[in-house]
């Protein structure tokens, strides 16, 4: 009997024995059941990390660290990479672990947060990581804002007013881009236009696509842009059980959709 249940378990232990489960236990211990706007800060791969708001943190960390939703393998060990919405910064450290060497600029527009992220990026003694506090944009100047203390911040809505910085001239400075990352609730469209004649250069690219209510879907725009400058992509898109009866409205915005492309 003893020998049967060893066997029936020996996965189980033999996954409880990694050290990536046992970080994920600590994480998840850390961070469930807490209010939103409770901070935390949590020792991930070997970096020292802080955040805001604990739920939006163990998000984050699922995502990055556990699904590997940017794992790549870049075939060099100097990528470029840009970040725009960067939050606190979890996917420049899931890089960093894995490129020592790679060259980071991040964007983010929420003021709080991205004070966060560089003193993030600052406790961990990080090269080649730039931050840069304002909103990535069509234009140079200041934009209106809307944080949410999260993972939700609007660009140009609400009281705030913040910096913003046309991510053109930025793409422009660089001759390659290994991988640009874009998750700047709703604003994903109009400036991924502005960058069109940079998106040549640029290898492979992420975008969390929303549609906001009451307005004109514009993800067909979206897809014809990155099939005209090269790029092949995949879809990903989590619904709710019965998404016809079900109508999910987060941050205004009642769909999203995960856009994987590359060439």
């Amino acid at each position: 009997m003893f020998q049967l249940f060893r066997e029936i378990f020996k996965p189980t232990v033999s996954y409880l024995g990694k050290a990536d489960y046992r970080e994920w236990l600590a994480v998840k211990s850390a961070c469930r059941k807490k209010k939103p706007g409770t901070p935390v800060t949590l020792d991930i791969s070997g970096f020292t990390v802080s955040g805001p708001d604990a739920l939006s943190f163990f998000y984050q960390y699922e995502e990055i660290f556990v699904r590997k939703a940017f794992d790549i393998d870049f075939k060099k060990n100097d990528p470029v990479i840009f970040c725009c919405g960067a939050n606190i910064g979890l996917e420049i450290f899931f890089f960093k672990k894995r490129y020592p060497n790679c060259r980071i600029k991040a964007f983010e527009a929420d003021p709080e947060i991205s004070k966060v992220l560089s003193e993030n990026v600052l406790r961990n003694k990080l090269k080649d990581v730039e931050v840069i506090a304002a909103a990535a944009w069509d234009e140079e100047g200041n934009i209106s804002f809307e944080p949410d203390g999260a993972l939700g911040g609007k660009a140009g809505t609400g009281s705030l007013k913040i910096p913003s910085v046309r991510l053109a001239y930025h793409l422009n400075s660089e001759p390659h881009i290994d991988l640009l990352l874009v998750d700047i609730e709703g604003a994903e469209t109009k400036v991924l236009t502005d960058c069109k004649e940079h998106l040549l250069r640029v290898e492979n690219l992420f975008v969390e696509w929303h549609g906001a209510v009451n307005e004109k879907q514009n993800l067909d725009e979206l897809l014809l842009l990155l099939t005209s400058h090269g790029f092949r992509y995949r879809l990903s898109n989590k619904l709710p059980d019965a998404p016809f009866v079900h109508r999910i409205i987060e941050g205004g915005f009642d769909s999203m959709v995960e856009i994987y492309a590359g060439k």
